[in-house]
């Protein structure tokens, strides 16, 4: 049976209209990798920063944090300004002053990066149009702060994040966002502690 369909394929493709049906779906594999091509942001270059990258369950909100700490580098003589950065559907939030991790006897104070936060720069200009601007030919380090709804037992997240302009124009990228360390500790000696 699907040697018999197999030979009816070779035979159809041999004719005219099997011609014109290679040529077709050959002229939509490459219209489509243009049009791919064409949507990126011509230039970036961004990578994840390991050590400033983590999440942690909040216990007075039963959210979760997390903190996503980039790198761009920009190759094109034109500067990039970004207007949206969403991680998994979920938009930066502006982070509350401070972040605590509480355990049995101790009280742990998390601090963020100390480079540019995306959303203080973009979320709370007053200006509509107002974006985060990569310069020519320069790198910067910048983070952001999102807030998930979901609670997890697990000590790694994956997920998309996508960085878009003005011009409308994208990168995205599968990212690995690994559990607070401390929190990971303070897991530990409650787990001891039971």
């Amino acid at each position: 049976m699907l040697q018999q369909t197999f030979k009816q394929l070779l035979n159809f493709l041999t004719t005219p209209t099997g011609h014109w049906v290679i040529l077709g779906l050959g002229c939509v594999i490459i219209l489509a990798v243009v049009y791919h091509r064409w949507r990126q942001i011509p230039g970036l270059t961004v990578e994840l920063i390991k050590e400033d990258t983590w999440f942690i369950n909040r216990d007075d909100n039963n959210r979760l944090a997390i903190v996503v700490s980039l790198l761009m580098i920009n190759k094109s003589g034109a500067p990039i300004q970004f207007c949206r950065c969403k991680l998994s559907g979920y938009s930066p939030k502006p982070p509350p002053d401070q972040l605590f991790l509480e355990g049995y006897d101790k009280t742990i104070e998390l601090t963020y990066p100390n480079y540019d936060s995306f959303s203080e720069i973009v979320g709370q200009s007053e200006n509509l149009n107002s974006a985060y601007t990569l310069n020519p030919y320069t790198e910067q380090r910048m983070w952001a702060y999102f807030e998930s709804g979901i609670v997890t037992l697990t000590n790694m997240l994956r997920a998309p994040i996508v960085l878009k302009d003005l011009n409308r124009k994208r990168k995205s990228f599968q990212i690995a966002v690994p559990r607070n360390m401390e929190q990971i500790q303070l897991y530990r000696e409650a787990a001891m502690r039971w």
